[in-house]
């Protein structure tokens, strides 16, 4: 039991709070206020947020992987080496010249473009670690394809089917982790989507090295499938977006996240800052709409509340700006106007 009974002055009985649970400050129950917890905005990195942020980042270490994937293997996979060992189900090589393994090695960036323009779509959908465990089945089918290919052309829908998860972790990794990271350390926290990067290149050339002979580029081009399941089984361990869970209403368990990741109890002005961002939006779509509502409170402003109307316009072009997405930046009157150069 983490409280104790004691007897009041008046003769009624009281709850205590252990001295653990005092320590930890963490107790949702306890009658201590707030206030007496360090702040969220003045956390600095704790180990949870660290370790959610190191599991969703297996994502862009598997872009990392296939951005080198080929570059080492390339001699074994276009020409055929007849005294290496053969394997009966499989051609020993895919011989292709120079423009169709050009070809291969483009057809990543076309899926990364494709990938990266439904990103924002996915972590909408399905939540930022939601979007990445479905992304999964495209780092998974790529080097599938690519494993068993039995001609070049195999080789490069596996190339695109990668890049298209490649395009997809680029975008959500760094947004998870702006969103999970204290206000202080986002860039900090940020480190870990680049880290992750070269780190999976590294780990491609080192694999490539040891697989270049035969037809053994077929592991190496393979292994991304390891890394897939890899980053799937895991990636449970990692809690979702804080900041997704509130956009969507789920805000006990937003608040429940948020303490867990700062450590503290105190989050109540980090909450507000989101609250004060989705008021802003609620008010510029509001404002676009032509809501009565808006209209009526346009007709009814005086003298006194100028500034204040001042203030709310600067938020509602601050919120416009705070959700343009690729779709929607040529509705928006401020990005319509030509370029001074």
């Amino acid at each position: 039991m983490s409280r104790a009974m004691a007897l009041a002055p008046n003769g009624e009985s009281t709850i205590e709070e252990s001295p653990l649970l005092l320590a930890s400050g963490l107790d949702s129950g306890s009658p201590r206020s707030p206030d007496a917890a360090p702040r969220s905005l003045d956390a600095s990195i704790t180990w949870a947020c660290l370790a959610s942020g190191a599991l969703m980042c297996l994502a862009p270490l598997q872009y990392g992987y296939h951005i080198a994937e080929l570059n080492t293997p390339k001699g074994i996979i276009t020409t055929c080496d007849k005294d290496a060992a053969h394997w009966a189900s499989l051609p020993l090589c895919l011989p292709m010249n120079d423009a169709m393994f050009s070809l291969a090695t483009s057809m990543f960036a076309v899926g990364g473009l494709l990938g990266s323009l439904s990103a924002g779509w996915m972590a909408e959908r399905w939540g930022r670690r939601g979007a990445l465990a479905y992304n999964s089945a495209s780092f998974a089918l790529g080097p599938l394809l690519m494993a068993f290919a039995m001609s070049p052309a195999m080789l490069v829908v596996g190339r695109f089917v990668s890049g298209i998860g490649s395009g997809v972790a680029v975008v959500i990794a760094p947004l998870y982790l702006s969103e999970i990271a204290p206000v202080n350390y986002r860039g900090t926290l940020n480190l870990l989507n680049q880290l992750s990067i070269v780190l999976g290149i590294l780990v491609t050339l080192v694999i490539g090295m040891l697989a270049n002979e035969g037809p053994y580029w077929r592991l190496s081009v393979g292994f991304g499938l390891v890394l897939a399941c890899l980053h799937l089984s895991v990636i449970a361990f990692a809690v979702e977006s804080p900041r997704y869970l509130w956009s969507r209403n789920r805000r006990a368990e937003a608040t429940r996240i948020l303490r867990k990741l700062r450590q503290t109890a105190n989050v109540d002005d980090e909450v507000a800052g989101w609250q004060s961002v989705g008021s802003s939006n609620h008010a510029a779509r509001s404002h676009a709409a032509g809501e009565p509502s808006a209209r009526l409170e346009a007709d009814c402003e005086t003298p006194d509340t100028a500034k204040a109307s001042d203030d709310s316009a600067h938020l509602e072009l601050h919120s416009e700006r705070s959700v343009v997405t690729i779709f929607n930046i040529f509705a928006i009157a401020e990005y319509r106007k030509p370029w001074m150069l």
